[in-house]
């Protein structure tokens, strides 16, 4: 299983980093999701993908109150977790010119 990270400030609304998909340390997604929460703090949605009109469900959104390193003041910093079965794949379509 692979998993990517996506890093928010959610107090701000701007994005802090996105993780590649790499190897997840277990296949075992409750222990992922409890991982997630020790490492995240507090689960406060899912991640969804719209498949031909069906919603899937296919990672969580964690959350955890965070202090700026150069101002100490508070922010909520979310992070993404989406959870992938594969690699991605890449299809190239090339667009032929007519001489």
């Amino acid at each position: 299983m692979l998993i990517c990270e996506d890093h928010v400030n959610a107090t701000k609304g701007y994005g802090l980093g996105k993780s590649s998909p790499y190897e997840a340390f277990t296949d075992d997604t409750g222990e992922l999701f409890r991982h997630g929460q020790q490492e995240f703090g507090k689960c406060v949605s899912s991640v969804y993908v719209d498949t031909g009109g069906k919603k899937r469900r296919i990672g969580w959104v964690f959350q955890k109150s965070r202090r700026y390193e150069d101002t100490g003041e508070r922010y909520i910093h979310e992070v993404w977790v989406t959870l992938y079965d594969a690699p991605p794949t890449q299809l190239r379509h090339y667009h032929h010119l007519a001489p």
